[in-house]
This record gives structure tokens, C-alpha cells and sequence, in this order.
């Protein structure tokens, strides 16, 4: 008799979408009532899970043997490897002389989705510091490089960035309106995104001195040191920190430095670095939106055009229930408008009824 293999992970607690694709399923399952009805349930359900799994993964394993008689034979068996986030019974009871189960299901599915959307970067505060001795020139070019930092890291295809330097650093998650008090941000409308990503920190220049024997020799160090945090959450993720050197002095002992050229100071590969690291770490991202209007006409999510988002898209809208179930309740809702900062979208199901500022997860 073929042996099947059920793996399936149930996550209860702590809804994390991971870098894998998102897919929903449905399940059946029937089981014969020889005694209680409660166990038939049970292993209709059993049933249900199994067959909704299967439709997330499936695994052959196969090996070759010889038997006694000195014949090569061939087995295989079946592993459904199939990782659920959670489930909702659609439909039970008794049929005649059986019990019927159907379920709805949220699971992961293999492939990652790194291309086709981008999300949210505000660029938030950055600290420039200077060290004693270094001279004005350098400042300037450090600030003149910084107004053009917003252009310098939006040039990827992962991110879209935005210029929110008169914010200071973030404060906690973005959907609770960490940022609301603050005067510019209301003149301005320039909210940060609630869904997306923010970076904050310091730009640092400092005089390395190498001197030998015979000459004076000297560089600047500049160190950019950002915090990645999610808006979402208001947890930091990572750390951007790079760094270049810059030439300075390259004298002779005694030689005036009245002779010596004033350094260039070239910023743009420190900023290039910068954005690369970004890339690496938010190209698997899911792309995620808040829910920030909710009413007759439908649902206003907060990512539009600009972020890859197209009408027919699908959204999981992740709703936190407080039931003591296999994951709490789940919305899906399908984009009907879409302009380049927003989309209007409509719920699948009549219910459950979805809330502002409740996170919604592109499913492609």
C-alpha cells in the first residue's frame, strides 16, 4: 500500500508573510460515522486539510531496490508538503451515513516573487556630523549630496523613494500615526507610508592620517550608518552602513600646503553602495498596503501605479479575529481602480467586514 506522507504547518500565533508567494485553497474531506459523530468530524477534517494541502505542494520521492528474487524494482511515495498560515471551515455536517468537511485555506507556495512591484522607502532624518579639523568645502558637498540622495537611491527597480528628511526618526509603527504631530508633515501631506519601509540615521566624515617618513598623508572617511525599520510594525529589520574614503593630502615634509589641490568629494558611490544593499534587502518583500479608507464604494488601499499594482490584482486582507482557531479571519479583495498613488478594490466574501488600517498583502 502506497504510503502518503502529510506535512502541513499550522501558524496560530504571529502572522508573518514570508518571501514565499501567497495562494488560496479549498479542501474536502468525508469520513463514514461507524461510531461518534465528534471523530467522524475530526477525520473529515483530517481529510480536507490533506486535499487542500496537496494543492499548495506536492514532493515525489523515489528509490530502487532488488528483492529477494533478484528482480529491480522501483518505489516511490508521495510527501505533500504543503505550509499553511491558516483555515476556515466553509462548510461541515452529516450526510447520510458519512460526515463532510470543506475548508478554505491560506498557505504558501514555492516560488518567490521578487519583480513587478515596488514598495515604499521614506528617507527619513539623516544626522550629518563632522569631525574637528575637516574643512568647510567638505560639509557642503556632504549636504549637496544628501539633497540628492532621494534621487541617487531611487534609481532601482525595488523601491520607490520619498524625501521626508524634515521627519525625525520614526517613533513607532506608522499605522498608529507616529508621525501625525509633526507640523511638516501636515503643511506638507507628505505622510509617511504606513505599509512600507523607512531609513534614518547619520552621515559621518572623519581625517584618517597615514603618515610615513617622508610624506603627509591624509583621507576623508565618510561612514553612512541608516536604520531600516518597518512602518508597518515599528520594528527595525536592518542596517545600512557603508563607507568610502576620499583622498586628501599627499605632501612632502616641508612642502607649503598652500600648493596643495583642495580634495573632490564624490558622494554618489557611497549613495550607490547604499542602494544596492536596500535592493538586496527589500527586493523579496512582499508589497504590502494599508486599508485607509473603508466604505460603500469599497476598500482605498494605500499603494497604487507607481508601486506595480494593476486592476484584476488580489489582495489577502489579514484580520486579527481573537478567536481561539487555526488563523484568525482572512478577506480577500480584488483591485477595481487603480491611480498612481491608490486603488480601489472590492471584498470577495460578504464577510468578514474589513477595517481601516488593516494590512493587506499583494498575492501574486
Amino acid at each position: 500500500m502506497r504510503r502518503v506522507f502529510l506535512s502541513c504547518a499550522f501558524l496560530v500565533a504571529g502572522f508573518s508573510f514570508a518571501q514565499a508567494g501567497l495562494k488560496v485553497v479549498t479542501g474536502e474531506g468525508r469520513a463514514a460515522v461507524a461510531g461518534s459523530v465528534d471523530a467522524a468530524r475530526k477525520a473529515a477534517l483530517a481529510e480536507a486539510l490533506y486535499d487542500a494541502a496537496g494543492k499548495l505542494g506536492v514532493k515525489l520521492r523515489g528509490f530502487s531496490h532488488v528483492d529477494a528474487s533478484g528482480a529491480l524494482r522501483e518505489e516511490t511515495s508521495t510527501l505533500v508538503d504543503g505550509r499553511f498560515k491558516g483555515y476556515q471551515i466553509l462548510r461541515e455536517g452529516r450526510e447520510g451515513a458519512s460526515f463532510f468537511v470543506s475548508v478554505e485555506a491560506v498557505g504558501e507556495v514555492e516560488q518567490e516573487v521578487c519583480s513587478g512591484k515596488r514598495v515604499d522607502l521614506n528617507l527619513r532624518e539623516v544626522l550629518v556630523r563632522v569631525a574637528p579639523g575637516v574643512p568647510g568645502h567638505v560639509l557642503s558637498a556632504m549636504n549637496e549630496s544628501l539633497a540628492r540622495a532621494p534621487a541617487l537611491l531611487g534609481e532601482g527597480g525595488t523601491f520607490r523613494v520619498t524625501d521626508q528628511r524634515f521627519l525625525g526618526r520614526p517613533r513607532g509603527a506608522e499605522r498608529l500615526r507616529a508621525s501625525e504631530t509633526d507640523y511638516y508633515a501636515q503643511l506638507l501631506g507628505e505622510t509617511p507610508s504606513p505599509g512600507g519601509y523607512s531609513i534614518s540615521g547619520t552621515m559621518v566624515v572623519e581625517r584618517e592620517r597615514r603618515d610615513n617618513l617622508v610624506a603627509n598623508v591624509t583621507d576623508f572617511v565618510v561612514t553612512l550608518n541608516l536604520k531600516l525599520r518597518d512602518n508597518f510594525s515599528g520594528a527595525q529589520i536592518g542596517d545600512v552602513v557603508q563607507r568610502i574614503a576620499i583622498r586628501d593630502r599627499r605632501t612632502l615634509f616641508g612642502l607649503d600646503e598652500a600648493f596643495t589641490p583642495a580634495p573632490v568629494v564624490n558622494l554618489e558611490p557611497l549613495f550607490t553602495k547604499a542602494r544596492a544593499q536596500l535592493e538586496a534587502a527589500l527586493a523579496c518583500k512582499p508589497l504590502r498596503a494599508v486599508v485607509v479608507e473603508a466604505g460603500a464604494r469599497g476598500l482605498v488601499l494605500s499603494v497604487g501605479q507607481e508601486h506595480g499594482v494593476e486592476v484584476g490584482d488580489y489582495f489577502l486582507v489579514y484580520l486579527q479575529s481573537g478567536r481561539q482557531t487555526p488563523g484568525s479571519a482572512w478577506q480577500i479583495v480584488r483591485i477595481d481602480e487603480v491611480t498612481p498613488d491608490k486603488a480601489l478594490a472590492r471584498a470577495m466574501k460578504a464577510t468578514p467586514t474589513i477595517p481601516t488600517n488593516a494590512l493587506a498583502v499583494l498575492m501574486r
